[in-house]
């Protein structure tokens, strides 16, 4: 019999030491039907089935004394059309204390934060606002967050060079790409406002003369999220962050085709060209919505004014609609739907993307 005990006492002690891992995710898809312009080159109707972004995840923490805990997580992509990546999502370790939380991993930036002006679900740039918000990202970094004091808080963050590099870890023969990164939150009664800052070392390298160059990307929102209500107001200023080749490849939801200089297509490396370049880019967006008992009708706008490169206006100026809605089944699960229409340009530079969609989203 005392064997019996002891045996089932060690059973359980790998319970009880793992007791606060929490497993959680989204699995979320649906049908997507969308369509390219550009210039007067119209695509065929694409129809998919897409993913809007599942996953799933695992965290916990431990309690180390002192009002000092450690932290981890690991999230990972997965994909209800088959593959995903293990820790292709925030995944990290560190420490959390009456200090703030430093942690090092795959994080996230402010920036990427920064996306309750942009709550829908899509694949297609057309059904959301992933061209305003196309500079967050998830980075090898390190990273510190503050506490919150009277409703504020803030963070810093740095990826060093090997990591932006990790080709050229060991011979220091290209520039550094070393990132910084910057936030600044308030938030009280349902009003917030969110600052973020991102620069990159060496950001491109210009098709024009080979140099490379820096990039850097700052963003302001404001809004109230509230009582059912739920407005957003955004603003965004881009210094290098984008060459002219991967904007309208963002506009265009990848049909635009950029290849960046010096990638080896066919065993041949690709030119030096004009799409390399960095550009300045200015962008504003707003997003409304409402929620009526199980149903949340909202609309989204933005607008991309036009474009400098080495100081001239592009015409890519671009507007954005996305209207559509969610209706909760329960608090896990929920349909989708939306439509959304992206213009940018004129002549052969110009570009058409309109898309629809509905899908289901489930919670746990």
């Amino acid at each position: 019999m005392k064997k019996t005990l002891i045996a089932l006492t060690l059973a359980a002690l790998p319970v009880a030491a793992s007791a606060d891992v929490i497993l959680y995710g989204q699995i979320k898809a649906g049908v997507e039907v969308s369509q390219v312009k550009i210039g007067d080159d119209k695509s065929k109707t694409a129809t998919e089935i897409a993913d809007f972004g599942s996953r799933i995840g695992f965290k916990g923490h431990e309690h180390l004394g002192n009002n000092l805990n450690a932290i981890w997580q690991v999230e990972n992509n997965v994909n209800v059309a088959g593959g995903g990546s293990w820790a292709g999502r925030e995944s990290f370790i560190g420490l959390e204390g009456g200090f703030g939380k430093i942690r090092a991993g795959k994080l996230e930036t402010q920036l990427k934060n920064m996306d309750a002006i942009d709550p829908w679900e899509y694949s297609n740039n057309a059904l959301g606002l992933g061209v305003f918000t196309r500079t967050g990202e998830r980075v090898t970094s390190v990273r510190y967050d503050t506490p919150v004091w009277a409703g504020f808080s803030g963070n810093v963050q740095y990826t060093p060079r090997d990591n932006a590099n990790p080709t050229d870890k060991y011979t220091h023969e290209d520039p550094s790409r070393d990132a910084y990164y910057a936030g600044l939150n308030y938030e009280n009664a349902g009003w917030f406002a969110q600052y973020g800052f991102g620069f990159k070392n060496n950001n491109y390298v210009s098709g024009t003369n080979g140099e490379t160059k820096d990039g850097y990307a700052h963003q302001l929102q404001a809004g109230y999220d509230a009582n059912n209500l739920f407005v957003a107001l955004g603003a965004q200023y881009t210094s290098g962050w984008d060459t002219l080749g991967s904007y309208a490849d963002a506009l265009s939801n990848g049909a635009y085709g950029y290849v960046p200089a010096g990638t080896v297509v066919d065993g041949d490396v690709t030119p030096w060209s004009a799409d390399d370049n960095g550009i300045k880019t200015i962008e504003a967006a707003a997003t409304a919505a409402y929620r009526f008992g199980n149903i949340t009708p909202r609309i989204s706008y933005a607008h991309g004014f036009k474009p400098k490169m080495a100081g001239e206006k592009l015409d890519l100026e671009y507007n954005q609609v996305v209207i559509g809605a969610d209706y909760d089944f329960s608090k896990r699960t929920s349909a989708l739907v939306s439509a959304g229409w992206l213009k940018a340009g004129k002549g052969d530079s110009k570009v058409q993307n309109t898309a629809g969609m509905v899908g289901l989203r489930h919670k746990f």
